[in-house]
């Protein structure tokens, strides 16, 4: 590399650093001098400085940086130092991309349909709240919830999955018999057989096809997702099914747990249909891009549910402390998801994203710096769907962007968090005629 060009290579590898460092710490946190310790400064904890790491590392292209760094201080000077030494060619020294010019040749898996379903009775918020001994008017007011979809006596989860499953089947014009797995995640379906084994009856489809259930409550679809994609992946699946469904209306109940945390909670589910890319017959298909996981464990007091001897439900929730949390942890997993992907967030079509309650997703968009309406308001009309949530609004972002013309159909971002703080991300870009 010619001597003059080093500056210029420094310079753009301190304008990252502090690029990843201001998305950690947040704007308001200055810059620190170069060797200053910043965990044993304070300025991040063990957690953020790890998160700051691989958000280098992703934009870097580094992806053995942190190996280098186990003697040395948690430092801007450290890491310089470790960028100069890696072999890796730094991101921020390519010809920029547009998130259109992007090469996703490595991800197999294209979601070729959706659906989602709710439960068929809608309850005004205000019923609910007499319903838990509430202020007539709180859910509204404090939370934004207008109105929560309850299951009838003759619904329950399979209904729910199976009614969104065969919807999407037919929107992907596929039959079940084209079904290789069927990955199903729900946090309230606890019986025996599980809620994939019941779906692979219902939907009929072939023995050989394989049943799994994943874990993981509102995080559950991510969880789906990415193994659906590791199955595509490997070519162990070129058709999968993957399903949300929860019905909270019948667990957490009046007297059984209070207002403030079962009222949010309605009752729904969602499908879609991942495909090989060696299937090119959806013209309105997705294409899967990366995921990253995470467990910010310092949280996962703010919320615990446990069953007790006499049936009902022990319910640690600490609404403040655990809004605060996923607020702050949101915009980190989405911020996250703009650096691995390359995709600006102001360029993105949707935000598929866990909805705890409408104001924090108010909230969220703000914090991000985007437009709430980019978040499909699924929350504010049917609650909180538990892990069908982000299921219903990618179902909604897609069909958004199923009416408008091909060329005019922008990414979208995958975001939820899950009691632990477990939390995960990821990100779709329009396929575009079957490449």
């Amino acid at each position: 590399m010619p001597r003059s060009s080093i500056p210029q290579f420094e310079d753009k590898r301190r304008r990252l650093l502090e690029d990843c460092f201001r998305r950690e710490a947040g704007s308001a946190v200055p810059i620190p001098g170069d060797d200053v310790d910043l965990v044993e400064a304070g300025i991040l904890d063990s957690m953020g400085w790890v998160s700051f790491l691989r958000a280098v590392e992703t934009a870097n292209g580094a992806p053995d940086l942190a190996s280098d760094l186990n003697e040395r201080s948690a430092s801007f000077a450290a890491l310089l130092k470790a960028l100069r030494d890696s072999k890796s060619t730094p991101a921020a020294l390519r010809p920029p991309v547009s998130p259109r010019g992007l090469d996703y040749s490595s991800a197999t898996a294209i979601l070729a349909a959706s659906s989602s379903a709710v439960g068929s009775r809608v309850i005004p918020s205000e019923e609910v709240d007499r319903a838990f001994g509430m202020p007539v008017g709180k859910l509204r007011k404090r939370a934004g919830i207008e109105s929560l979809a309850y299951v009838a006596e003759d619904e329950n989860e399979l209904t729910l999955a199976a009614k969104a499953a065969q919807e999407a089947l037919r929107g992907a014009s596929c039959g079940p018999q084209h079904l290789d797995w069927i990955v199903a995640t729900s946090e309230t379906h606890h019986n025996y057989p599980s809620l994939s084994a019941q779906l692979h009856s219902r939907l009929l489809v072939r023995e050989n096809c394989v049943a799994l259930d994943t874990g993981g409550a509102c995080l559950g679809l991510l969880n789906a997702l990415a193994v659906a994609q590791s199955m595509i992946g490997s070519g162990q699946a070129k058709t999968v099914a993957v399903v949300t469904a929860d019905v909270h209306s019948r667990t957490l109940t009046p007297g059984r747990v209070a207002g403030e945390f079962g009222g949010l909670f309605g009752d729904g589910a969602s499908a879609f249909i991942l495909r090989s890319t060696a299937h090119k017959d959806s013209k309105n298909s997705y294409r899967l891009g990366e995921f990253l996981f995470g467990c910010a464990g310092q949280y996962a007091a703010a919320i615990q549910v446990s069953d007790t001897k006499d049936g009902t439900l022990e319910v640690q929730f600490d609404g403040e402390t655990l809004s605060r949390a996923a607020i702050t942890r949101m915009e980190k997993v989405l911020a996250s998801v703009e650096l691995r992907s390359g995709i600006p967030r102001g360029s993105v079509g949707g935000f598929a994203t866990h909805q705890p309650n409408p104001r924090l997703v108010a909230l969220i968009a703000k914090q991000c710096g985007v437009s709430p309406s980019t978040f499909p308001p699924i929350a504010r009309v049917s609650g909180n769907l538990g892990s069908s949530t982000c299921g219903a609004a990618l179902h909604e972002a897609l069909r958004i962007a199923e009416k408008q013309p091909r060329d005019d159909r922008r990414p979208i971002f995958l975001a939820s968090l899950g009691p632990g703080l477990l939390f995960g991300g990821g990100w779709l870009t329009p396929h575009e005629n079957g490449k």
